[in-house]
């Protein structure tokens, strides 16, 4: 018997294997809804609000983690990797110095594990977020739906300038 089997375990060989209590059909069963809420509300205005609602987001982080830098200059500076009006409703915003890393004297090049330790602090605090490692810094990779408030982003930008440091 494999480890992992599923409710149909004395139905037969093939039953054992159709569904292994993984799966959560849920969202494909509420589609329709879904579908008949977006209508209502209109395809545009949602895309729109989660469009102003990624664009909030970046700039309640930018104003947390580098409060130096001017919104016009969140790309230039590397703080984002396009400008806002490129962005869809998902964003990579850097991390606050020097949890970010850069490989200059004063930081490290950062690494997968180095996300990793962050992304596990977040969580470990009530917060979901990816946290990316792309060329040597680290980056929350931030996505916005028409639920989501400024609240949550403000809480996740708290929740990264408590992490302690890093424990190599």
């Amino acid at each position: 018997m494999p480890p992992v089997i599923s409710h149909g375990v004395d139905d037969g060989f093939i039953s054992r294997f159709l569904w292994d209590g993984c799966r959560d059909y849920a969202a494909q069963l509420c589609l329709p809804s879904v579908l008949d809420y977006w209508r209502s509300v209109g395809l545009d205005a949602v895309r729109s609000r989660m469009r102003e609602t990624t664009a909030e987001a970046v700039n309640v982080l930018a104003q947390l983690w580098h409060p130096s830098v001017d919104e016009g200059d969140l790309a230039i500076s590397g703080i984002t990797m396009a400008p806002l009006s490129m962005h869809s409703p998902l964003a990579l915003v850097r991390l606050p110095e020097p949890l970010c890393g850069n490989g200059d004297d004063t930081t490290a090049v950062r690494t997968s594990n180095d996300a990793k330790q962050v992304q596990d602090f977040l969580y470990a605090n009530g917060v979901e977020c990816p946290i990316k490692c792309i060329n040597g810094k680290l980056y929350a990779r931030i996505s916005s739906h028409i639920y989501n408030r400024r609240e949550e982003y403000e809480l996740m930008g708290r929740k990264v300038l408590e992490f302690p440091s890093f424990r190599f």
